[in-house]
């Protein structure tokens, strides 16, 4: 990509003048690119490396990956749009128009610029990997050697929406958990800071003798109102010690990703999960033509469950000294027997991708359950920690004031 500085007529008369970005060497690409609508140009120079770094710096922009839904829907509309006999450009153009955000407006326009300059689709998707995960750009890749673009574009539609399916059930199968402990650490905060010196008072005027219990939770009340900043600023810190680690740290990252996977209910979502994204992943990737090696080490880079990622690489050592796919997966214990199974079917029928479908279509469908039934699985948990609670509070609290009517009654 070139910088280019302009000044043209255009077929109204107008004047207009500037600095455009094209993907050209030459003077003549440029000016047949600036004239290809009608307009004439006076002149077009090149501009020399020093301006266009400065250029290139002051354009600089941090692009943030574009959620999954989003890209699904435009390269399902790209899809549609080839389908009907529409040019790629105009494809393009067309299903980028309208978004919310100007940005990925002015990428596509840049990959339309890079296709017109004689690039390929998946050559041009490379600079915008932002847009363009790794298995789509090689899912493009297959369309342009095949002539079926509009078919692995629809592929790479429908890949990417069961993924995000995955991923947001199992947000919501761990919001539910997350927001109920969550609200009953801030009751029992609530309780201490505010109705528990209320009744403080009342003992203070009874002049009774408080047996430990009700002693116990009237000191941690007491520390709770004299440090309840600090209290608060702890936890905040806390959170975001703990999200910053787990996004820069790799060992902590394995460390909660392996309690996560020893917990009741965190394990059977978290497990669920990943081996549905494992077997979504690698199906596809064997699909697309790619050899194990090469769809092992993209699998690797995009597990994000440090647990699972180790295991991976466990499994393309044995790949590497020339075991069998199915003989791989069994030597590394993580993966369940029913996994290696159906893999070793897979391999010995020749239809591995189908029976990795089924793998990942099978651990969906428990994700989906599990989401549906967390709620009563929860429940006891959630109704012996909170009965606890309230039973010590209530029994602290309470219990004095018991003891004196008891006495008074007996006068």
């Amino acid at each position: 990509m070139n910088y280019f500085r302009y000044k043209l007529i255009d077929p109204y008369g107008r004047i207009l003048s500037g600095i455009t970005k094209l993907p050209y060497r030459e003077v003549m690409s440029a000016i047949s690119h600036l004239e290809r609508d009608g307009s004439t140009t006076v002149y077009v120079k090149k501009l020399g490396r020093v301006l266009r770094l400065f250029l290139e710096l002051s354009t600089l922009k941090l692009r943030r990956k574009l959620p999954r839904s989003f890209q699904a829907e435009f390269l399902n509309n790209v899809s549609m749009m080839l389908r009907s006999g529409t040019t790629l450009t105009t494809a393009l153009e067309e299903s980028a128009l309208g978004s919310d955000s100007p940005n990925f407006e002015e990428d596509i326009k840049g990959i339309i610029l890079d296709i017109q300059g004689g690039a390929s689709f998946s050559e041009a998707a490379e600079r915008y990997k932002h847009i363009f995960p790794k298995t789509v750009i090689h899912l493009i890749r297959l369309g342009e050697e095949t002539g079926k673009l509009e078919r692995t574009l629809k592929d790479a539609s429908e890949h990417l929406n069961r993924i995000q399916t995955i991923v947001s059930d199992t947000k919501q199968a761990l919001l539910y958990p997350g927001f109920v402990f969550i609200s009953m650490g801030a009751g029992l905060l609530f309780w201490l800071y505010y109705v528990v010196p209320k009744i403080v008072a009342l003992f203070r005027d009874m002049d009774v003798a408080l047996p430990a219990l009700t002693v116990f939770i009237l000191r941690l009340s007491r520390f709770v109102q004299s440090n309840i900043v600090k209290i608060i600023v702890v936890l905040i810190l806390c959170i975001l010690s703990i999200v910053f680690s787990y996004r820069k740290s790799r060992r902590f990252r394995r460390l909660i990703d392996a309690l996560v996977l020893k917990m009741p209910i965190s394990k059977s979502i978290s497990t669920a999960s990943v081996l549905a994204f494992i077997s979504e992943y690698f199906s596809l990737l064997i699909n697309v033509g790619l050899d194990v090696m090469q769809s092992m080490e993209i699998l690797k880079n995009s597990v994000r469950n440090e647990v699972y990622r180790e295991k991976l690489e466990e499994v393309s050592s044995c790949l590497s000294r020339g075991e069998g796919i199915a003989a791989s997966f069994g030597r590394v214990p993580i993966f369940p027997s029913f996994v290696v199974r159906m893999i070793n079917v897979g391999e010995q029928s020749g239809k591995l991708p189908e029976q990795l479908a089924y793998i990942a279509e099978d651990y969906r469908n428990k994700l989906s359950l599990l989401v549906a039934t967390i709620g009563k699985t929860i429940e006891p948990i959630v109704l012996v920690v909170a009965g606890t609670m309230f039973a010590i509070m209530v029994g602290g609290l309470f219990l004095p004031i018991y003891d004196l009517v008891s006495k008074v009654s007996g006068r």
